[in-house]
Order: structure tokens, then C-alpha cells, then sequence
């Protein structure tokens, strides 16, 4: 779809973020563990439509919906410098004030015209900038992106909100002693941490095995298998909060370990649309939850008749993920797949036994 991801198991049931702006065609960096390279193309050019498709969508929504700048590619590679398409999708996002997740590895963002258009939008809450890395010290699977402290610095030198995103984690490869890491962090101003474990194919276990040797399941189709290490990641969300750092995790399923929104929303102001996550909350609250009540739960969402309103492209996008995650929720296989906390049987979601022992041990926790 224009402007917005399809629609899966996966995406549909977990993702606040599925609008996007791609204005490159691939990736200079190639770093080798990129799930992109299973979508976008190979070719390095310019994506011709999505200036025009964007400014004409950006000029009819009247809700803050925020767009992710970009997905597939890097989007202040070095053709940007020439091109600009990534600036030119800023200045048509601050005219008619649509929010941006802006997400890279590049230190362009601490270089004119970039950082006076970020901070510029930051004044009305329209930017929050994600660094990416995969560690502080280790450039193996990522050699041609800038080096890390360059990323750091870069971030630390502009008022946008801060999110630096641990994609992938590796154990054993980011990072030695959490506490080091993160406080690393806290010196560079970073607001938020989020987390998403390495996903590789199974056959690329020579390659990454070496590091971690526990693996699960990722995709629902096909041979995609991801990092397991919940212990490490409850140690980070503990390091965190320590550190006064938000703590958010991207398609893990542990939402008792998230202080924050993964993509950032809570900075920008943003309409969200519903998640598991979401369920989750109400079940921590209410203990069960029927399926005829989810459209209650998620009216004050992106849900429903909320979007009847919205640009055709936005509408269709958002009902088609509606759709796939409410026949998403009815499916064991498919929430108990994603998240250990829930539980599906009888037309009714509970909490799983280990989300309840965690209740009882912090009856604070959402």
C-alpha cells in the first residue's frame, strides 16, 4: 500500500507505527542484518511519488497522525545530500503540522539544513529522531554506516526528542554490562531506549550463533527465527528506570517490561491506533476481557468510526490493520505466539499465569 505497511500477523497486532515515507529506493549502508533487504530493491535511487502522494494526504488529515521517515532505507544517506527528499518530506510535514519519526543511522541530522528543520519542528512537537545501532563498540555487521559515537553526537546536539533504537539486539555483540551501556546513553541526552531483537533466517545461524545460542520462532510463514532472551531484557528495563530513561521494546511481547510507546507517539502528541498492548493494559485493570467489548475498549483509538473522516489512503490503511487485528485476537496461535502474558480461549482474552505472577510481585506494573 501507498504510504503505509501491509497488513500481517505481526505488523497489524503489534505496530502503533504503519505510516511511512520511503524516499530512497534502498540502502548504501547494506548492513548485513537488515530486514529491509527482503523488500526493498536493490537499485539506489530516488522514490519519484512520494512527494507528491504525501503533500496531497498531509493536506487533508486534521489529526495528528504521525509518519515514520523511513522503513526500507536510511533516509539521510548521502543522496540526500543532493536530492533532499527527506527535507522536502519535513518542510510538507511541518506546513500542515503532521508528525515525523525520523529514523537513521546517519549524523546528517547535526548538519544544516537538517538540524535547523528538526529543531525546528521539535518547537511544536512535530519530530522525535531515532538513532539506530546495534552497538557502542562493535561496526562488524553494520561497516559502512558512520561510525557510532559520530550517530551519538550527532543526536545529542539536537532538541528533538531523543530515542536511540537497540536494533538488532545481540547478546554478547551489543554490548557487555547493561548498566555501562545505558549509562552511555544518559551522557548523550537520550531520552528513550527501545529494543528490538535480532530476526534472521534460520540459515544465517552460522553467522550469529556465535553470540547468543537461544532462538525462537519469528514468522508466521517461512523461516524467520529471532533472538530470545527475556532476562536480558528485564535487565535493561531495570537499568533504565535507574538512569531515568524511557524503556520500550519493538515486537517482544513483554509489555510489563515498557516505561514508554516504542515509536515515540507520547512525544508527539499522536493518535495511536489500538495494539495487543493495548489489551494487555485492560486486562491488568479488568482481569478478562470479551470480544464483543473490544470495540469499547478501543474507541477512544484510531478505531472504528474515528476513521470515517480521515484521507482515503490514511482510512483504507488503518481499516485494513483493524481488521487483521481483531481476527488476529480471536486466534490462540496467533496472540500467544506474539506475547506470553495473554491468554485466548472461549471468545475470552485473561491474562496468562506468568502475567498474574508478575501482577502479584508489582501491582504497579502496566
Amino acid at each position: 500500500m501507498e504510504l503505509a505497511i501491509n497488513p500481517s500477523k505481526i505488523i497489524s497486532t503489534l505496530c502503533y507505527s504503519i505510516f511511512r515515507l520511503e524516499p530512497y529506493t534502498s540502502c548504501p549502508f547494506s548492513c548485513s542484518y537488515c530486514y529491509a533487504r527482503w523488500y526493498r530493491k536493490e537499485s539506489l535511487g530516488i522514490n519519484p511519488k512520494v512527494i507528491g502522494i504525501f503533500s496531497k494526504v498531509a493536506k487533508k488529515l486534521d489529526m495528528r497522525i504521525a509518519f515514520r521517515l523511513a522503513t526500507l532505507s536510511d533516509p539521510l544517506q548521502d543522496l540526500e545530500e543532493i536530492a533532499k527528499v527527506s527535507l522536502k518530506l519535513m518542510r510538507i510535514a511541518e506546513e500542515n503540522e503532521v508528525p515525523i519519526i525520523l529514523n537513521t543511522k546517519s549524523d546528517r541530522i547535526s548538519k544544516s539544513p537538517w538540524r535547523e528543520q528538526i529543531n525546528r519542528m521539535a518547537e511544536d512537537n512535530l519530530i522525535v529522531v531515532q538513532i539506530s545501532i546495534s552497538s557502542l563498540k562493535n561496526l562488524e555487521f553494520e561497516k559502512k554506516a558512520p561510525e557510532v559515537e559520530k550517530r551519538l553526537e550527532a543526536l545529542s546536539s539536537i532538541e528533538a526528542p531523543k530515542i536511540v533504537r537497540l536494533q538488532p539486539f545481540l547478546p554478547n555483540y551489543s554490548f557487555d554490562k547493561a548498566d555501562e551501556f545505558v549509562e552511555k546513553l544518559k551522557d548523550y541526552g537520550v531520552d528513550q531506549l527501545t529494543v528490538e531483537m535480532l530476526r534472521i533466517e534460520k540459515r544465517e545461524l552460522s553467522i550469529y550463533g556465535k553470540y547468543w545460542d537461544k532462538w525462537s520462532d519469528y514468522s508466521f510463514e517461512g523461516s524467520l527465527i529471532k533472538a530470545e532472551a527475556p532476562e536480558k531484557l528485564e535487565e535493561l528495563s531495570n537499568v533504565c528506570k535507574k538512569y531515568g530513561i524511557d524503556f520500550a521494546l519493538c515486537k517482544e511481547g513483554l509489555f510489563n517490561l515498557e516505561t514508554a510507546n516504542c515509536c515515540g507517539f507520547h512525544y508527539l502528541e499522536a493518535e495511536i491506533r489500538p495494539t495487543l498492548r493495548e489489551v494487555y493494559r485492560e486486562l491488568v485493570r479488568k482481569k478478562k476481557i470479551r470480544f464483543e467489548e473490544l470495540n469499547e475498549i478501543f474507541r477512544n483509538f484510531l478505531f472504528g468510526e474515528k476513521l470515517n473522516d480521515l484521507p482515503r489512503l490514511v482510512r483504507k490503511a488503518l481499516k485494513y490493520h483493524e481488521k487483521t487485528l481483531i481476527r488476529n485476537l480471536r486466534k490462540r496461535e496467533v496472540v500467544e505466539r506474539l506475547t506470553p502474558l495473554i491468554k485466548v480461549d472461549d471468545e475470552v482474552l485473561t491474562l496468562s499465569k506468568s502475567a498474574q505472577n508478575i501482577q502479584r510481585e508489582n501491582p504497579n506494573t502496566v
